[in-house]
């Protein structure tokens, strides 16, 4: 069967049908409030305590700081702008000029809280304009609304909470001038206005700068507390001045703060890491303060930190560690930002400095120690299978040394009554330059057995040793004292470097010569039994 096309009639009658289907299914869904009061009184109660929840995390936001008392001052202002316009017995040059003031006072502020931007004297044009708007509402509307006096109270207060410096009293005065003009007030009123004035003004800089000192406080201890926690789990130096650097400058943002390291057995200390300062500049390499008797005090120098031109004086800050200095800290800025409050917490800086700089000295012994134990022990196994024979055992050794420490040159010197005996491997820089018997007297072997320590010295030309060392090009020794099987000698590591032995390559120095003494004592044992 055929399909026959709709009727515009028939269309329009299905359309009404399907609309009228529609609308009668969201009517018969829908409920209709109900006019019983128990529900209504539940979401009554619902509706006020989801908007009381509001206000209560709003509120701590907007009262926090000073802006209570623009709120109050706002408050005031704009009761007695309409006080003013809604008296018809006013006169109306006089309505129309509190209207337009209070509309241009609020605009102002508009305009600048739409501006993100930092504005230089933001705080001077709105403490200006608290109080333009204060004194012409007062010459306005004193003759004709008494309580307007009240509005000079409420400048006052909010003008010392802006700047918060007792040298802003005098604006108080000045506040008072129109109200007292238009009310042709007394002589004593006048001096218990301003009397009441001032003590308000006083009262509200007091009050905001303890507020604030107490919250820079907790700021304070709170940055302190999280700098102690991050400097008790680094593990090295560069890890402790990388937190100090970026953690303790927050404490005085507004100074330039430089970490110094003293340099082993001088009294120069190297900069580190440092922050604060000017774009391009950078602190001095090494610098060599000047303190007291009390190596442990703070000094306060004129001039900025040094090497750069930050700040108009410098506070030196040593940091100790039982006794021992360790490390350096100056903060430059100008003298008013390096108060009493500033010394004492860069003072406990530096006490945490000296003391994680000790505890990572101790934790760089010891693990020097252990690194230097196990270069001994595969050096010493690779002379294992030479015990019998010394040369053999230093030819061993030598390539191994030559990679690790950059020393070409190692041999033996054993006392033999008053003379050396020198052992010397093959391809050794010494060979061809050293005699077989060298003089006891004066040699770095005499005085490393005689007292009980390694020496670390480079070859001037004043030992007997330096007459050979010298011409094979040697610059630096390492000599540790080694006894084996009765016997007594020294084991000599020579470079051709200028740089100087460290501690830790004296420490494996010494740690070899202790397994090679165990080593040659085995193969003398070995020779005599055979």
């Amino acid at each position: 069967m055929d399909a026959q096309p709709l009727s515009e009639l028939d269309l329009a009658r299905l359309r009404t049908r399907v609309q009228h289907s529609v609308l009668e299914r969201v009517a018969a869904e829908l409920r209709r409030p109900s006019d019983r009061w128990p529900p209504t009184v539940r979401w009554t109660a619902v509706a006020a305590l989801d908007e009381l929840r509001r206000w209560r995390a709003a509120l701590p936001g907007l009262l926090r700081g000073d802006f209570v008392f623009t709120l109050a001052l706002w408050v005031a202002v704009f009761s007695v702008a309409a006080a003013v316009v809604a008296q018809p017995t006013i006169p109306l040059p006089v309505r129309y000029s509190a209207g337009l003031a209070a509309v241009a006072y609020l605009y102002l502020y508009a305009e600048l809280a739409r501006i993100e931007r930092p504005l230089r004297g933001r705080r001077l044009l709105l403490g200006l304009a608290d109080g333009a708007i204060v004194a012409a509402l007062g010459a306005l509307s004193m003759p004709y609304v008494g309580y307007g006096h009240g509005l000079v109270f409420f400048a006052a207060a909010r003008i010392a909470a802006r700047f918060r410096d007792p040298r802003i009293l005098p604006a108080g005065g000045l506040l008072l001038v129109p109200f007292e003009l238009a009310e042709h007030a007394s002589a004593l009123t006048m001096v218990l206005d301003a009397f009441a004035v001032v003590m308000t003004m006083l009262l509200v800089v007091h009050l905001t700068t303890a507020v604030a000192g107490a919250r820079q406080a907790i700021q304070r201890q709170g940055l302190m507390s999280v700098l102690i926690s991050s400097l008790a789990r680094v593990r090295d130096e560069d890890a402790l001045f990388a937190q100090l650097a970026g953690q303790a400058p927050a404490l005085a943002p507004e100074c330039a703060w430089a970490f110094w390291i003293r340099e082993p057995s001088t009294d120069e200390f190297r900069a580190v890491r440092w922050a604060g300062l000017p774009e391009g500049e950078l602190p001095g390499f090494s610098f060599t303060p000047t303190l007291g008797p009390d190596r442990s005090a703070a000094q306060l120098i004129n001039g900025p930190l040094p090497g750069t031109s930050a700040g108009e004086c410098t506070l030196l800050q040593p940091a100790m560690a039982e006794g021992e200095l360790n490390g350096l800290i100056t903060v430059a800025g100008r003298r008013t930002d390096l108060g009493a409050q500033t010394r004492r917490t860069v003072r406990g800086v530096a006490e945490e400095m000296g003391a994680a700089l000790q505890r990572l000295e101790a934790v760089d012994d010891a693990r020097q120690r252990t690194e230097a134990m196990e270069q001994a022990n595969r050096l010493a196994g690779l002379a294992a299978r030479h015990a019998a024979d010394q040369v053999a055992a230093l030819e061993a050794i030598r390539p191994a040394l030559a990679d690790t420490l950059r020393s070409e040159s190692l041999h033996l010197e054993w006392v033999e009554g008053d003379r050396l005996k020198l052992v010397i491997g093959e391809n050794d820089p010494l060979q061809g330059h050293a005699p077989a018997w060298l003089s006891l007297a004066g040699t770095r072997t005499a005085e490393a057995l005689l007292q009980g320590r390694s020496l670390r010295e480079s070859l001037t030309g004043r030992r007997p040793e330096d007459l050979f060392g010298v011409p094979a090009g040697l610059r630096q020794l390492a000599v540790a004292p080694l006894q084996s099987a009765g016997m007594e000698g020294s084991l000599q590591l020579g470079r051709r470097l200028p740089r100087a032995y460290s501690a830790g390559e004296l420490l494996l120095v010494e740690l070899l010569a202790e397994r090679l003494a165990l080593l040659f004592a085995a193969g003398r044992a070995t020779n005599v039994a055979n």
